[in-house]
């Protein structure tokens, strides 16, 4: 169980707060003005039940003894790298973002003007926002310090973000049908240099 009153805590604390309200200010700013160019196939909806209901059954979890770390010198170093995985995550989300500008929506649509990025995080990654949000997933996991908070903050949240990027990477495959099969030949998916 986190101590939100130790410096350590409040470091938990301050990221999950910067994690939330970011997704929240996405969720709210960044959905596509023309529904009708929408084709996310009930994903961003799979997504957000998903992702909050595995949040808040990992927490819960969290403060129960099964699958709880017990080992000090076991729990505290995966505390440490789950902070420096949630950081390292929400940074990489937050540059692919910005990258890819005014194109990135949290619907799966194709703009007026749509073009296929390549350049910042997407040199090496097809889906580097993706990547960022798993990373603080698995982050988040591992400072939780329960096992089973582990397994169930990530299992399920990475067969919805792989469906997403199916779901994605067709409709791109249809704008961009000369260009995304070369790109995709090019990048890895979600994990540098293994898929």
């Amino acid at each position: 169980m986190i101590d939100i009153g130790t410096a350590a805590g409040r470091c938990f604390a301050l990221l999950v707060l910067v994690w939330a309200c970011s997704e929240l200010w996405l969720g709210w700013k960044r959905r596509s003005d023309d529904r009708s160019r929408m084709r996310d196939a009930g994903t961003l909806r799979l997504l957000l039940v998903t992702v909050y209901a595995c949040i808040c059954v990992a927490v819960w979890l969290s403060f129960r003894e099964p699958g709880h770390l017990s080992n000090v010198a076991l729990r505290i170093p995966l505390f440490w790298t789950g902070l420096l995985l949630m950081a390292s995550g929400l940074a990489l989300r937050f540059w692919a973002i910005r990258v890819l500008a005014r194109f990135f929506t949290v619907d799966v649509n194709i703009q007026e003007g749509h073009e296929l990025i390549r350049r910042g995080p997407y040199r090496w990654l097809r889906h580097p926002s993706y990547t960022g949000s798993l990373m603080t997933f698995l982050g988040f996991g591992l400072a939780l310090g329960n096992a089973w908070s582990l397994l169930v903050v990530l299992a399920p949240v990475v067969v919805a973000f792989v469906w997403r990027m199916r779901v994605e990477e067709r409709v791109l495959a249809d704008a961009f049908p000369s260009q995304y099969p070369e790109y995709a030949r090019q990048t890895k998916r979600l994990i540098p240099f293994v898929w």
